[in-house]
């Protein structure tokens, strides 16, 4: 367990921040003279707000004064499933760019869609959390302090579907289409969070007495302060019980299920194949690992977790969707087989502009 990797000193950060903003407003400006019709960049902007969330978090005062870089300011730490979660991602990206190549998908369509189907992954997660476990926000602030509660899987497979679907909409791509290329970076990156988990310690498995893979946590951890609670632990003893290592459990299942889409990719016969594989795969798989599981923050249907519940919903949903999608495909194959045909005009990334301009003409 190593839910912290590093420690970050604040005040050369908070620096950084401000001379990377005097750069880039100074390169972009004159950029802008070169070229009157380049937009003004934003990143000044955002550098500018970092260093202020620096100063007011880290160094106690959200208003500048001298008095303030006297005083030691507390650490930036970088959590390790921050770490990994991002990993997740960045990993994702490069394995989406690829796919979408390969069906035909433009890279800047399938960044755009991968990019905001990133970010409501997160949204979804969080929110999925705050419901199953709405008794722990009584200050409705920390329902945005990720580092208060947790996030939970299906409900950033559920945000980024949503996503997902929107995006496509959107620039006429079918979703069966982009649903081939992003689930295997939903299942890579699912695995490559895991590993996160581990290390910070949370999604731990319920007690394994003389199970001989069985994991201990160290004092302090939810583990450990779990089975202090709740299954009379020595308040000396400095590591918990031994328990399931379901966050292992996770990651290789979800490395195995994604060999497996990436064999479908090669042999599918109709769009919307490897996506089924993930949603009756996963369905499968996570189901019976909440069986392992020894934390209490998952919320419950009934006798189910929240995931087990979706899990089977899930699982009844795929099978109904591939017996709808084998008939049409026994009907018509080649309109099923997507990444064979060519998309329609697509709608440009930046079409805010176009229509803001289209407007101004018609005034």
């Amino acid at each position: 367990m190593l839910p912290i990797l590093a420690q970050i000193p604040s005040k050369p950060l908070f620096v950084l921040a401000l001379l990377l903003a005097a750069v880039t407003a100074g390169w972009n400006a004159r950029a802008r003279r070169l070229d009157p019709k380049r937009p003004r960049s934003s990143t000044p902007l955002y550098l500018l707000v970092g260093a202020w969330l620096l100063l007011g978090l880290r160094g106690h005062s959200w208003i500048p004064s001298g008095g303030i870089f006297s005083q030691p300011w507390l650490p930036v730490p970088i959590f390790s499933y921050g770490v990994m979660l991002g990993t997740s991602m960045v990993v994702g990206w490069f394995l989406a760019m690829r796919l979408a190549k390969q069906d035909g998908i433009p890279g800047e369509q399938a960044g755009a869609i991968y990019m905001w189907t990133a970010v409501w992954s997160i949204v979804g997660a969080r929110l999925l959390y705050v419901i199953t476990e709405w008794q722990e926000f009584a200050n409705p602030v920390d329902i945005f302090l990720l580092n208060k509660g947790g996030l939970v899987a299906y409900g950033g497979m559920i945000g980024g579907f949503l996503a997902s679907w929107y995006g496509c909409h959107k620039r006429k791509i079918r979703l069966l289409r982009w649903a081939d290329v992003s689930a295997p970076s939903v299942v890579l990156g699912t695995a490559i969070t895991r590993i996160g988990c581990l290390l910070f310690g949370c999604d731990y498995g319920r007690r394994a007495d003389g199970v001989p893979w069985a994991i201990r946590f160290p004092h302090d951890a939810p583990a450990w302060q779990d089975h202090l609670a709740h299954f009379g632990l020595d308040q000396s003893s400095a590591w918990s019980l031994p328990v399931h290592p379901t966050q292992i459990y996770e990651s290789l299942g979800n490395f195995a299920l994604f060999g497996v889409l990436m064999y479908l990719r090669r042999v599918r016969k109709f769009s919307g194949e490897v996506f089924l594989g993930w949603v009756l795969g996963y369905g499968t798989l996570r189901p019976i690992i909440e069986i392992y599981r020894g934390d209490s923050d998952r919320g419950n249907v009934g006798p189910l977790s929240t995931s087990q519940f979706i899990g089977i919903v899930s699982v009844a949903f795929g099978l109904f969707l591939l017996t709808v999608l084998l008939r049409k495909y026994k009907a018509d194959p080649a309109s099923l087989r997507l990444w064979e045909q060519p998309l329609p005009a697509l709608i440009p990334v930046a079409q805010t502009g176009g229509r803001s301009q289209r407007r101004r003409r018609k005034h």
